[in-house]
């Protein structure tokens, strides 16, 4: 089979999709204001969709390129959902056609997206293959949220958890420590398990914020509205979080480089675990906890 060209490749993709297939449906962010996000800018990837023919041809070059090898597959760029639904439909049909081994399909989207579908929508779409969605929640507090022109709220993040589970999907949450900075540390702590409690999603993944150099956020650091937690300060964050949350099947993991703690587990069974875990690193040395800060990379 003859490619006429190489398919598009994506910018960024969850750590959980390393050995994924990776398919992309819009380049860029449609949002792309987040205070704390820089990638899109930095890889000057102006949002746009791409045409159906275009996403088509690049399923066909990757089994092509690749045979049918992938048990997983990753949709991007930043929030396919964003898309007509009979668009992703007929994506998500010709994929699961041209790669049939395939377990999973991924893909991220925004708290806002999946709320602007209907649930039938929701549920057309994993029927004909999307099984699980990546969501930046980044904080339950509308005060955090509001700050970083996140374009979500509280509310719309319950809602959409809400709306994204009982369609059949897998909900994972992102929570980024530190986003409230010194001045909202404890609310996006305190807020940010009210949330997770009231979806209770499959997934809540942890991230530690990293100040991106072409953020909006360093402006405001600079102006000093916003004052970046320090290490400890994300740590007793996790702490925070973690100790608020009640009993379900929810799997807590801070599976990023940059989590200066790293602990997994279902809240239901492993809540007590991985607080003693946190416990025994904070009754460490200060001098021993400065140098394990200090050994952990900061990156996006």
């Amino acid at each position: 089979m003859e490619i006429m060209r190489p398919p598009e490749h994506l910018v960024i993709r969850p750590p959980s999709e390393a050995r994924s297939l990776l398919v992309r449906l819009v380049r860029g962010c449609n949002w792309n204001r987040c205070a704390f996000c820089g990638i899109y800018d930095f890889f000057d990837t102006p949002f746009s969709e791409r045409s159906l023919e275009e996403v088509i041809e690049d399923i066909d070059a990757l089994r092509a390129i690749y045979g049918d090898i992938f048990k997983t597959a990753f949709l991007g760029d930043a929030n396919p959902l964003h898309l007509k639904t009979d668009f992703l439909v007929q994506v998500l049909e010709h994929l699961r056609k041209t790669f049939p081994r395939l377990e999973r399909v991924t893909s991220y989207a925004r708290a806002s997206s999946l709320a602007k579908k209907t649930r039938e929508e929701l549920v057309s779409i994993r029927k004909a293959g999307l099984d699980r969605v990546h969501v930046g929640m980044e904080s339950g507090s509308d005060k955090v949220l509001r700050f970083h022109m996140k374009g979500t709220t509280q509310a719309q993040l319950i809602d959409a958890g809400h709306k994204a589970m009982s369609s059949g999907m897998e909900l994972s949450y992102y929570v980024l420590l530190g986003l409230g900075g010194v001045e909202l540390w404890e609310e996006h702590a305190k807020e940010s398990a009210r949330v997770l409690n009231e979806v209770k999603p499959h997934f809540a993944r942890i991230r530690r914020l990293w100040i991106h150099p072409m953020s909006r956020l360093g402006e405001e650091i600079r102006s000093g509205r916003f004052t970046e937690q320090t290490p400890e300060g994300t740590v007793l964050e996790l702490r925070s979080i973690l100790a608020e949350l009640e009993p379900s099947p929810m799997v807590l993991t801070c599976d990023h480089a940059n989590n200066y703690i790293q602990v997994e587990g279902r809240i239901d069974l492993h809540k007590d675990g991985m607080l003693e875990v946190i416990d025994s690193f904070l009754s460490l040395p200060e001098e021993q906890r400065i140098r394990h800060y200090r050994s952990v990379p900061s990156v996006i």
